[in-house]
């Protein structure tokens, strides 16, 4: 099974603004998110990450299993195909995989991000950089990240300033 972390960042390093402001991405085009998001079978994210995406209306994720991961006995679900899951990340991850999932989108926030770094589950790491600076918000990666080698395997540069960058996480 692939994993994969798809995310948006300021340039700066923050991926919502303060309340979790998320109102400057993806403005003016996709970038590659609807390909991306046609070889997705299952997503992953964290329960603060869940809450924000609730708040914001009609729920974007109707057509794929979304797997909420927090550290709650039990969070209340109210959208269609959403799960939680409160284990290891490693038991996730094999649960999936017993159930025929090819390829899992990591959506976030950033403790959910560096538990699976730290868990070594990341694959590929997708980041579009945003040309704007917020000063302060979310950030991308928590402190309590590993050292993670990555190698390259793809930038594009568009006409808004924004840059995506595309990894393959070593393994030593």
């Amino acid at each position: 099974m692939l994993t994969t972390l798809f995310i948006a960042t300021s340039l700066d390093g923050y991926i919502a603004g303060p309340d979790d402001d998320v109102s400057w991405l993806f403005t003016d085009a996709d970038y590659g998110f609807d390909e991306f998001y046609t070889t997705v079978d299952t997503l992953i994210m964290g329960r603060g990450t869940y809450n924000v995406l609730q708040k914001m209306g009609r729920w974007p994720y109707h057509d794929k299993r979304t797997m909420v991961v927090t550290r709650s006995e039990k969070i209340e679900i109210t959208t269609p195909n959403t799960a939680y899951f409160n284990g290891p990340l490693p038991d996730l991850e094999e649960l999936l995989k017993e159930q025929g999932v090819q390829r899992s989108w990591l959506v976030g926030g950033g403790e959910l991000i560096a538990s699976y770094l730290n868990a070594h589950l990341v694959e590929e790491v997708v980041v579009s950089v945003h040309p704007i600076l917020l000063g302060h918000g979310v950030p991308l990666f928590p402190t309590s990240i590993p050292s993670t080698r990555l190698q390259l395997l793809d930038a594009e540069s568009f006409d808004s300033g924004l840059v995506q960058l595309r990894y393959k996480i070593k393994r030593s």
